[in-house]
């Protein structure tokens, strides 16, 4: 089993639900009271609790990227086109053969 998830605001609800309905620990920023949080306030929220954000915000990419900011592991994928169902079964394909030390930024 991976780490749990960590699903920045950016993140359909039905995304996190679906992942959560197929066995994987989930997280939300709505969860936690962290809507409207600086991305940067979520990646230490995150980086705290050793979990790996999921994302569609390529602006919280950037920040990852462009500070090389620490991090538990960034799970992106753009929102544009994307159903629902396609994402869920993508990110738990990715899930299921993630080594549990990874630690990497995956483009899903």
């Amino acid at each position: 089993m991976s780490r749990p998830l960590y699903c920045d605001e950016s993140i359909w609800i039905p995304v996190a639900e679906g992942i959560r309905h197929r066995g994987w620990e989930v997280h939300t920023a709505r969860q936690h009271d962290r809507l409207g949080a600086p991305d940067s306030e979520h990646l230490a929220f995150a980086v705290d609790n050793d979990w790996i954000v999921f994302m569609f915000d390529d602006d919280f990419l950037s920040l990852v990227e462009g500070e090389d900011l620490e991090h538990a592991g960034i799970v992106y994928t753009d929102q544009a086109g994307k159903r629902v169902g396609d994402v869920v079964k993508a990110l738990d394909a990715f899930l299921d053969e993630l080594d549990p030390e990874w630690r990497g930024v995956h483009f899903l």
